[in-house]
């Protein structure tokens, strides 16, 4: 022991090599004899101190060397650790902030290379920022001295914050998740997202920071970077504009030069775009043809003023002079097809030409009425002036007229422009008839020719933004933000400001369909800020913030952007008729609305280039009917009801008809249950699903926004109900959402169908797991000749190699021969041959990996052996879609996530319902992860006892419990049943 003591005082002197003093530092917090000499030494410094204190400035003290080098190194090196006694002292001595250490926050260097702010002070110190032509540093090694440092502090976002700036994302996330929630944590996270390259995840922390402190500078400068990355500059420039007003010290000077910059490029492209489009105007009007510069800059409107500048020469010499023109653009998108134009139109009769061309200007200027332009396209086809005709049919707003005449015009040109413009059309063409699928092939077959080498960009930059269009309309959220953003790089690309502008509003849309109502509002945002003097631009942005702040409860905030849209005095569009409809339960409604509402529909109804789809009539009815239910619930239910048999002929085919259905049963279950009506609430929910009346055992549970109606009938047919409009927040998830006088009343069931709605549908928890239930989605299929026994077996996938997803246990095949049973494995289980496999089976059973990844698909996806032409490898609810189960199946996916659903208004989508739905007879799939050695353990006996006959709620209710008793393995409460 007197050795030990004798090596503290070494230790204290600094004079142990760094792994003695390392092992001296383990012993010591375990010695408590050396306390004595601890307080012996701490006698002789505080002595010292008290000495140099008192001897002023005149009569300095003057420390002994040793205990001047004790002092300082003490500082540094006692652990936190030390005995009871000293537990005060080591408050006072303990190393000193990690704020002070230059070297743990690259505080050497003259600039920082981390765009982003941290919230740790000493991480957050201004200095210029810097970027590397090379691309950026690589990742710099952080002391382990400074991180034991921070480690002994237990500053684990100093560690994550110092990891940042060293560019290490994975090292700092796995500190940050150490953190318990707050706005610092959210802002700080945002700087991680931005440095992995997803910025609309760091806006959607840095507004959730935001929300719960609006003046946090680090959230609102992250925010302000999330912006820019996202092209929303004049959004960016606001939230730069912020932190410059809080005057700090270096941040708020480079916020305000950020602001101006973004201000300054933005008001160049809209300035370049404007000056071009006027000077592309001036030519179809014979003015001076466009530069080589201008053309370089502006190539796909200056072809679009090109086809027109020669629909409008009146004369042979007008025609030759756009042939330098001509010469730039087909270099620009290849062949020679402009230049056979112009040999084309040099060829025409001028003297009958000019009058006719003359009449098209007056078109293109809108100062045609329907008649006088119905009366061009006659002359037009009778003087057989096809290049003028072609764009004379452009402005006949229904693509349905003159269809076949304009595709086949366009195809006589040659010209790929042309053909592309027709494959748009057309689209548009089956959308309005109600064809979104046949659009959707249509549109993904012509963008084949949109190649690499940008050639057409402006005409794939619209198959793209058509496209986006048609995947919305179908509610593919992932798909439609995809395209999307393809086309707003297109159009990015091509400096063509005004379709950027018209994304911008689009993406917006898709964002509020997708849930993001962060960058939902960003975008709609930005759209209000770059026109700020057209306000009949605003009525899209408004109504779609309106809805935006809908749904997240702040009703206020939807009526301020209702009022806000009003003052441009344009009659509501469908959109903002919706959000007129929605509060009309709230207390955001106003007395105007009635006639607002009505006057809207009636503009709405009588303009048919402002409905989009065949669905949008019936949903036109469903929002009178949503309204006017909180008013005159008969003259609502009636609208409801008549919403709902008008959709009915169109749910095949269009997602617009399947939401006002979903829609309309909606505000009927909710008015019955807001007002007792329990029967009639439970037969609209077994209505609407094709079922018969459950006359006991069932439970009904739907849930709109902030109000949620529960119907339930017991083992002995009582019904009871429960209906609340509390909810402050969006549904996560629904344990506890059903009241405990529902649940024990269906205690006395041997099993419960539960009838739930989206978005409860596919979550896991609703019920206790002693109880037997199953989600019940469609009625039992119709009787029919049983079907052989085929029980089909995935396994043993070869997953991609990019995913880095470990091997999973090889399955295993039953003792017994099974001669019903086939096996699909290795190269062997693609997506195509899965499918193909499953039409017949009357089992199926998937082991495979299942991933989350909402940049794929919505839902989860099932990783299977990759195709080996295009090397797809994941199966998707999309894909499960519109298949024929004939085999009535019961499926299970036995892998992680496999029940995960995203949840939408109108639909849960994921592959349990798509399997339902596609005729499988039950599915078990879980909604989290499933251990590997535990799986087969698991599902076997349970698929064993339901082909004896046992159904299927009773056996997993059953095998779950006894696994909880005898493994106590918790994931088996995810494990969901879906009949």
């Amino acid at each position: 022991m007197n050795e030990l003591c004798d090596t503290l005082e070494t230790f204290i002197d600094g004079e142990l090599a760094p792994v003695d003093a390392e092992n001296f530092r383990h012993h010591l917090t375990r010695c408590h004899a050396c306390e004595a000499r601890m307080k012996e030494l701490l006698a002789l410094e505080l002595i010292a101190d008290d000495a140099l204190h008192a001897s002023g400035d005149t009569l300095p003290f003057v420390r002994p060397p040793s205990l001047l080098k004790r002092r300082r190194t003490w500082m540094m090196v006692v652990p936190l650790a030390l005995a009871a006694g000293l537990a005060a002292w080591v408050l006072v001595t303990r190393p000193a902030s990690s704020t002070d250490s230059s070297e743990l926050w690259l505080g050497q260097t003259p600039g920082r290379t981390l765009e982003a702010r941290l919230t740790h002070p000493g991480a957050d110190r201004h200095r210029p920022y810097e970027v590397m032509r090379s691309g950026g540093d690589k990742p710099r090694a952080l002391s382990l001295r400074e991180l034991a440092k921070l480690e002994e502090a237990g500053d684990e976002r100093g560690i994550a914050s110092a990891y940042l700036l060293r560019g290490d994302p994975a090292q700092a996330g796995a500190f940050l998740d150490k953190l318990d929630a707050s706005p610092d944590l959210d802002s700080d996270r945002a700087a991680l997202a931005l440095q992995r390259g997803a910025p609309e995840e760091a806006l959607a922390l840095a507004d959730r920071a935001l929300k719960q402190r609006p003046e946090h500078v680090q959230a609102l400068w992250n925010r302000g970077l999330a912006l820019k990355a996202l092209g929303l500059s004049l959004q960016a420039a606001e939230a730069f504009d912020r932190v410059a007003a809080m005057k700090e010290p270096g941040w708020s000077d480079e916020a305000a030069q950020r602001a101006t910059e973004l201000r300054r490029q933005e008001e160049e492209q809209r300035k370049g775009w404007k000056g071009a489009k006027q000077r592309c105007d001036d030519m179809v009007l014979g003015g001076g043809v466009l530069s080589p510069a201008e053309v370089a800059r502006h190539p796909g409107l200056s072809r679009l003023c090109f086809y027109d500048a020669l629909r409008t020469a009146t004369l042979a010499e007008r025609v030759e002079s756009l042939r330098p023109l001509a010469v730039q653009l087909d270099r620009v998108d290849g062949g020679t097809h402009l230049e056979d134009a112009l040999r084309r139109a040099a060829r025409v009769d001028f003297e009958a030409r000019a009058p006719l061309a003359k009449e098209y200007v007056r078109l293109t200027r809108g100062e045609l009425a329907p008649a006088a332009r119905d009366t061009l396209i006659a002359k037009l086809r009778e003087a057989q002036q096809e290049d003028i005709l072609l764009g004379a049919l452009l402005f006949v707003s229904d693509p349905r007229q003159h269809e076949e005449e304009y595709r086949a015009l366009a195809l006589a040109t040659k010209d790929p422009w042309f053909a592309l413009l027709a494959e748009e059309r057309q689209a548009k063409a089956d959308l309005q008839r109600g064809q979104a699928p046949r659009a959707l092939t249509r549109l993904t077959v012509a963008l084949r020719t949109c190649d690499s080498e940008q050639r057409f960009s402006y005409r794939c930059l619209e198959l793209l933004r058509n496209l986006s269009l048609v995947e919305r309309q179908l509610h593919r959220p992932v798909e439609a933000r995809t395209h999307g953003l393809a086309a707003l790089a297109r159009a990015r690309g091509g400096r063509e400001w005004s379709k950027e502008f018209r994304l911008i509003q689009e993406l917006g849309q898709v964002a509020i369909f997708h849930g993001d109502l962060s960058l939902a509002r960003a975008y709609m945002e930005e759209a209000i800020l770059r026109t700020p003097e057209r306000c009949e631009d605003h009525e899209l942005p408004y109504a779609n913030l309106a809805l935006a702040y809908y749904r997240t409860f702040d009703f206020a905030g939807a009526r301020e952007q209702l009022d806000r849209a009003a003052k441009c005095g344009r009659p509501p569009s469908l959109a903002r008729a919706f959000v007129i409809a929605d509060l009309a339960h709230t207390h955001a409604r106003s007395d105007m609305d009635a006639d607002l509402l009505t006057r809207g529909l009636a503009a709405i109804r009588t303009t048919p280039a402002s409905l989009e789809a065949a669905g949008d009539g019936p949903m036109l009815r469903h929002i009178e009917g949503r309204f006017f239910v909180e008013q005159d619930r008969r003259r609502g239910q009636a609208l409801l009801r008549q919403a709902i048999t008008e959709a009915a002929p169109l749910l095949a085919s269009d997602v617009t008809a399947r939401k006002a259905r979903v829609y309309s049963y909606t505000s009927l279950i909710l008015d019955a249950a807001h007002h007792g009506e329990l029967e009639k609430a439970l037969a609209l929910f077994a209505e609407e699903r094709s079922l018969a009346l459950p006359e006991r055992c069932a439970l009904g549970v739907t849930v709109d926004d902030e109000r949620t109606a529960l119907v339930a009938r017991d083992a002995s047919g009582r019904l009871l109900g429960h209906y609340d409009a509390d909810r402050r927040q969006r549904l996560e998830g629904v344990e506890g959402l059903v009241p405990a006088k529902l649940v024990d009343a269906l205690r006395d069931c041997p099993s419960v169908d539960v009838l739930a709605r989206p978005p409860v549908l596919g979550k896991p928890g609703l019920l206790p797991p002693d109880l037997a239930w199953t989600y019940r989605v469609a009625p039992p299929p119709p009787a029919s000749s049983p079907h052989a026994q085929r029980r089909l077996v995935v396994a043993d996938v070869n997953a991609p190699a990019e995913l880095r997803l470990p091997s999973l246990r090889a399955w295993s095949p039953p003792a017994a021969e099974d001669s019903s049973l086939s096996t699909l494995k290795g190269a062997s289980a693609t997506p195509t041959q899965v499918l193909l496999a499953m039409h017949e089976a009357t089992e199926v059973q998937i082991h495979a990996h299942g991933v989350v990844d909402p940049h794929v698909a919505d839902g989860s996806l099932l990783v299977l052996s990759p195709e080996e032409q295009g090397g797809r490898y994941a199966l998707t609810a999309a894909d499960v879609q519109g298949q024929r189960l004939l085999g009535r199946p019961v499926v299970l996916l036995a892998a992680c996530h496999a029940a995960h659903s995203t949840t939408y208004f109108h639909e849960t989508f994921g592959l349990p319902v798509a399997f339902v739905e596609a005729g499988a007879r039950a599915v078990l799939a879980a909604t989290q992860e499933i251990p590997d050695t535990e799986a087969s353990a698991f599902f076997e006996p349970v698929l064993e006892r339901i082909r004896a006959g046992i159904p299927a709620a009773l056996v997993l209710r059953d095998a779950r419990q006894d696994w909880l008793r005898s493994r106590g393995s918790a994931w088996v409460r995810q494990v969901l049943l879906f009949e």
